[in-house]
This record gives C-alpha cells, sequence and structure tokens, in this order.
C-alpha cells in the first residue's frame, strides 16, 4: 500500500506541476509563453479538434476568417456560446490572438456551429465579464485570468 501512494503521488505531481506553470503562464500574459502555447495549439491541438469542431454534438465551433495582411482564409476551433442574437468567445490568450484581430478587422465571418454555417457581423472584444461566460465558466476565467470574449451578432443575410 505503502509504495503505492508514493506512485500516486509522484503521477500527481507530473500532472499538477505542468497544470501549474500553464496556468501561471497564461495568467502573466507572457507574450513568449502565449506565443509558444499558441504554436503548440495551432500545430497540434488545432488540427485533430477541426476534424469534429462544428458538427452537430460537437463541444467545438469554427470560426472561418480571413487574414488581415494575407488575404489568406483560416478556420480556428473555438468554444461560441450563444448570447441572444450571436455569439460569444472566451480569448484566454488575449485579444491580440490572431484569429481574433483578424475577424476583427475584416468586421464580419463565418461561425460553424452544431453543423451550421452562420454568417457572423459586428465582431467585437468585450469584457468577458459582462458575457454570459462569466456565469458558465466563472471558476476557469478566474483561475487563469481571462478578461476579454469577441462577441459577435447574426447576419441578417
Amino acid at each position: 500500500m505503502r509504495g503505492f501512494l508514493k506512485v500516486l503521488g509522484v503521477v500527481a505531481l507530473i500532472v499538477a506541476i505542468p497544470l501549474a506553470l500553464f496556468v501561471l503562464g497564461i495568467r502573466s500574459g507572457d507574450r513568449r509563453f502565449i506565443r509558444a502555447i499558441s504554436a503548440f495549439q495551432r500545430d497540434v491541438v488545432n488540427p485533430r479538434a477541426l476534424e469534429t469542431a462544428g458538427t452537430p454534438g460537437s463541444q467545438f465551433a469554427v470560426i472561418e476568417h480571413v487574414g488581415r495582411r494575407t488575404g489568406t482564409a483560416y478556420e480556428t476551433p473555438v468554444g461560441a456560446v450563444r448570447d441572444g442574437d450571436g455569439w460569444v468567445i472566451s480569448l484566454p490568450y488575449g485579444a491580440e490572438a490572431s484569429w481574433a484581430r483578424n475577424a476583427v478587422a475584416a468586421g464580419d465571418a463565418y461561425l460553424r456551429v452544431d453543423g451550421e454555417r452562420r454568417h457572423v457581423t459586428g465582431i467585437e472584444v468585450v469584457p468577458i465579464l459582462r458575457t454570459p461566460l462569466a456565469s458558465t465558466d466563472g471558476f476557469a476565467i478566474r483561475l487563469l485570468g481571462i478578461r476579454s470574449a469577441l462577441r459577435m451578432r447574426d447576419a441578417a443575410d
């Protein structure tokens, strides 16, 4: 039993230390850390998430946006939450995330949610505490120190 508890303790440390460093890195807002995490997410996590994001029953949506300098079309998996006649998306890496800057600069994008492709407009950065996310994701918002969200409205196409 004593050996099992030692192994369990080591496993807990192996999980807890990287998680604590991640939380501290996000909360600090250190641009180098954010760039490294963003690159890992873009290159490793996002391709897997895009396999099912935006499909019926998926917890993730996809925002289709265009590069503000290159004009290149991009797809980014996001967690979109309904907000009246539109949507809000948490910005854990801040409003400086490339996809968020692209969407804001363009003023419109397409959001694939639950199998539907929606044209969204009026994209703006807002304080996250003024969105429905403040009540549904309050713990994560406080833990990670998230300050901003994107708000967008369904277009009247």
